[in-house]
């Protein structure tokens, strides 16, 4: 499950993507999250270890692919109906 400050990068990166064509530069992304070089980083390196984005040359962030938009919520697992006659409904009521 990503942070706040992974999901707004995330966010951020998706978003220049599409209306863009590119990926935001680093003063950008500065810019836009108010947070220091080190921190991004960090935080890029964590959504690579997660596998929202795939970043083979560390020295640029044009290198950066999305592979995943958003965060995969988990469905809870349906807890099957209780078993018994579904004819009563409709004639106990």
């Amino acid at each position: 499950m990503l942070n706040d400050f992974e999901r707004k990068i995330l966010r951020i990166m998706v978003n220049y993507a599409g209306q863009r064509r590119r990926l935001p530069r680093m003063d950008e992304l500065e810019n836009k999250t108010g947070r220091s070089k080190a921190f991004i980083h960090e935080s890029l390196l964590e959504l690579e270890r997660t596998g929202h984005i795939a970043w083979d040359n560390r020295s640029t962030l044009e290198g950066i692919q999305i592979l995943q938009a958003w965060e995969q919520v988990q469905q809870p697992i349906r807890k099957s109906q209780p078993s018994g006659d579904s004819v009563k409904y409709f004639t106990d009521y």
